[in-house]
């Protein structure tokens, strides 16, 4: 194995980890500090998982957060997770079907949000959303120019 071929590899690595993690904080986010008629609930009930669950909402050590990151950061971390794992998946071979597929969801969740705001779209448009889906989309690109 050449040396480059080591590096894009170690790279796609610590990429798809670092999306993994973003996907599972926001996704602990959820599972703690949001309503449990969200349908998530509902399967983790299907798996057998309602105690864990349970115990792992209850957990008074747990701090109490702000409504932003109850509501709008998970949005965030789940759209920079899926860049950052289609960013691994790619490595150093980048070209336009990497590109369709880097920014689709992020233009769609761009989209959704836009359309929720001109009535278009059923929801609720939220400014902290599209912030937090606009960082997202900045903070994927700068970290993957270095």
């Amino acid at each position: 194995m050449t040396m480059s071929f080591q590096k894009d590899i170690l790279i796609r690595i610590v990429k798809a980890i670092i999306g993994v993690a973003a996907l599972t904080i926001g996704g602990l986010i959820y599972i703690r500090y949001r309503n449990e008629n969200l349908l998530m609930f509902d399967w983790f009930h299907g798996l057998g998982l309602t105690e864990q669950i349970e115990d792992f909402r209850n957990n008074t050590e747990m701090p109490s957060v702000y409504g932003w990151v109850k509501y709008n950061i998970p949005a965030g971390l789940w759209l920079f997770a899926y860049m950052f794992v289609i960013d691994s998946i790619w490595g150093e071979d980048k070209n336009n079907v990497y590109l369709y597929f880097l920014f689709f969801l992020p233009l769609l969740a761009l989209a959704s949000e836009l359309m929720q705001y001109f009535g278009m779209l059923p929801g609720t448009f939220d400014l902290m959303d599209l912030l937090s889906y606009v960082s997202s989309i900045f903070l994927c690109i700068i970290i993957n120019k270095v």
